[in-house]
This record gives C-alpha cells, structure tokens and sequence, in this order.
C-alpha cells in the first residue's frame, strides 16, 4: 500500500525541533555574538612577555644639605660677612646650621640663624667645620647696613624749678643700633612746640649700639615730648616725655 505524500511531510518538519545528538554545549564565557570581521586574533606565546626589558624608573634623589659645625667653641653668627658686623645668633658647639650660600672670597658661610631659623647670618669659615658640597653653594652678597633701633631717655625726667629760672637745659640721650658699619645722620624734635635740631652725624666703625647725646633748652613750665629720628642709613624713631614743673 501506497502511503499518503502528506504524512511524510509532517514526519520532515516534526525531525527539525528536535535537537541532534552531535551539538556542540556552548560554554558560559563564549559572547553571544562573534566579533565582526574575518580578522584572528594573534596569540602571543607567554615567552615573549618574559625576554621584554621592561623601562627602568630611577628615583628622585634629595639633595643632601650642607652644614657648618663648630670646631671646638662657640661661633658668633653675624648680620654680614665680617667682624664688624653685628652679632645676630650663636652656633654651639653639638648644633650645625644649614649653609645655603658663601662669600665671593669663600671666608664666610651664609646660614639660617641657629638662634632664630627665620632669619639668616653669616659664619666665619676659618672656625667651622662643614659637610656636604660647598662648591655648588651660590655666592651672596654683603647685606645693606641700616639702623634697628633708637631708644630715647631724657635726664632729669621731671624737672622741678622756680618759675623765674627758665631757661633750663636738659640733656637728650639716645641709643642708636645699627646692622654694621655705618655713618648714622640723626636729629631730634619736640613734637609740641616744633623746636628741632639740625642734622647730627654719629660714625659706628661696627655694628652695634652707641649712644648719642644733645641738649634742650626748656622755656616754661609743660610737658614734652622728645623725638629722636635717624635719616640714613634709614628712618627709624625713638622717643621719651619729661614734665618740667615749677614754683613761684
């Protein structure tokens, strides 16, 4: 018996939903979609990655510091290259400083204070001892000398008189410090009535403090007000108040 065409049909499309016995399991880590193009990968053999010369980092060095120690005694830190210049600091001996310039003529070291490391001051080369490399050290030069202070003092402080023996003098003293040697001009004036000196030169071969001195003639019975004002090397004040009394 002939069997009928359909039949067979139906028996060729029910043989397509079922899975084959010769398929493949895909694996989990397999992309769902092939990378398009017909390009293959290139396989590099885990011996090339081992013979690679890989770049050589070489480390930032610090730069060491130079410092200056003392050799057997203490050293006075000045405010320039040489002895008359005024003492600004101390190094002791157990204590360096960091040496951060020289002298054109190699004779002093420039460091930061070791009595106040905020400032800087200079070490006599011949009494020290260093350690780092002073060759590559920058040349300094001298600083500017000018005035730090003037501080004023009138003597008698109270002056006590009869009335009918103005004019009386009183003596004007004042202690100028400078940073080194130096040719102070300096005057003073009295704020209330206007009186003023003329210009008056004080020579310090060395920094220093010194003490100048003048006079003022005192006409009347008031309080007063004595400035004392430095004009070169620079422009500093001082001053003091007196009271001059008197009895008829």
């Amino acid at each position: 018996m002939m069997r009928k065409p359909w039949i067979a049909v139906l028996f060729i499309l029910a043989s397509c939903n079922f899975p084959t016995g010769t398929e493949t399991p895909r694996s989990p880590l397999t992309p769902d979609a092939p990378p398009s193009g017909n390009s293959t990968p290139t396989v590099i053999p885990i011996e090339t990655f081992l013979t690679l010369e890989l770049p050589t980092v070489k480390p930032t060095l610090t730069p060491s510091l130079v410092v200056a120690f003392p050799k057997e005694q203490p050293v006075n830190c000045r405010f320039g290259p040489g002895t008359s210049y005024a003492v600004v600091g101390e190094l002791r001996p157990g204590r360096q400083a960091e040496i951060i310039g020289k002298s054109p003529d190699f004779v002093w070291w420039y460091v930061r204070n070791p009595s106040d490391p905020s400032t800087n001051c200079w070490l006599a080369a011949d009494f020290t001892n260093t350690e780092g490399d002073v060759g590559s050290l920058p040349f300094v030069n001298p600083p500017e000398v000018g005035v730090t202070a003037v501080t004023v003092s009138i003597e008698p402080p109270v002056m006590n008189v009869a009335c009918d023996s103005f004019p009386r003098l009183v003596t004007i003293s004042a202690e100028i410090t400078t940073t080194g040697p130096a040719n102070v001009i300096w005057m003073w004036m009295e704020e209330s009535t206007g009186d003023a000196s003329a210009e008056m030169n004080a020579l310090f071969e060395e920094g220093g403090t010194k003490t100048v001195q003048d006079f003022y003639q005192v006409r009347s019975a008031r309080d007063y007000t004595m400035v004392v004002q430095t004009i070169l090397p620079n422009i500093v004040s001082g001053q003091a108040t007196f009271k001059a009394v008197c009895t008829p």
